[in-house]
């Protein structure tokens, strides 16, 4: 169990927590282990369930502590936490009738549980972004194809935002590019560990409460056309080689 992965056990101060030292189980070789992160308890025994019916001989729960309200996922129009078994899962789909803009993975505690409390709001703001609930790398990658290309598009992993209570790099089975990492959110956004305090407050530190959060995808959604941009101009230079 890889308990305290992130900085929500914050009134433990920095030595009960981890941003950076949970990403040692992505070390593994293939097909060795698999990373669980549930954000909400009733996702727990679902994964875990899915994971021992593997024959994978290691299984890392990576948990935080916690209280938070569980969402009506049925008035806010998100799949059942049965979902979570599948290792990713649309918490949020675009509108398809509005332009499109842009995809957010989205992992851990408290990073996911504010990110669903701005829900209302990001419609309200008109901001048609796609939530993937990044859940469980291994799990996902043995699903049907045409579950993994239905939940993650090809173009997701490059036109997307990153919000974890964890390291950026350690999102990189999701989404890794250098664009991403500049619009994303994570608990080492400015390369450093995160300081002692309440939960609010070191939340607040790490930019996942949800005033940054929804700062944060406005942007995203604001200067999407720079971003695709110079997505392009970076692919015109390598076919101009």
């Amino acid at each position: 169990m890889a308990g305290h992965s992130g900085p929500e056990t914050a009134e433990d101060s920095r030595t009960h927590f981890g941003i950076f030292s949970p990403g040692v189980t992505q070390l593994f070789p293939e097909g060795h282990l698999i990373d669980l992160h549930p954000w909400e308890y009733n996702e727990v025994p679902v994964v875990l369930a899915a994971a021992l019916a593997t024959d994978v001989p290691i299984v890392a729960l990576h948990l935080t502590r916690p209280p938070i309200e569980i969402p009506d996922r049925a008035a806010l129009g998100m799949p059942s936490h049965f979902a979570a078994a599948r290792g990713a899962y649309v918490m949020r789909p675009f509108r398809e009738a509005e332009p499109k803009s842009g995809t957010i993975f989205v992992r851990g505690t408290m990073s996911t549980a504010n990110l669903v409390k701005v829900l209302p709001e990001l419609d309200r703001r008109g901001l048609n972004v796609k939530i993937v609930a990044a859940i469980s790398p291994q799990l996902f990658a043995r699903q049907d194809a045409a579950y993994r290309s239905a939940t993650v598009e090809p173009a997701d992993r490059f036109d997307s935002m990153v919000i974890t209570n964890g390291a950026y790099k350690l999102m990189r089975d999701w989404a890794d590019d250098p664009i991403v990492r500049e619009y994303s959110l994570s608990a080492d956004w400015d390369d450093r560990w995160r300081t002692g305090g309440s939960v609010e407050e070191v939340i607040e530190e790490a930019h996942l409460d949800t005033g940054h959060i929804l700062e944060a995808i406005e942007r995203f959604v604001r200067e999407r056309p720079d971003r695709l941009r110079r997505l392009r101009e970076r692919l015109a230079s390598v076919e101009a080689r």
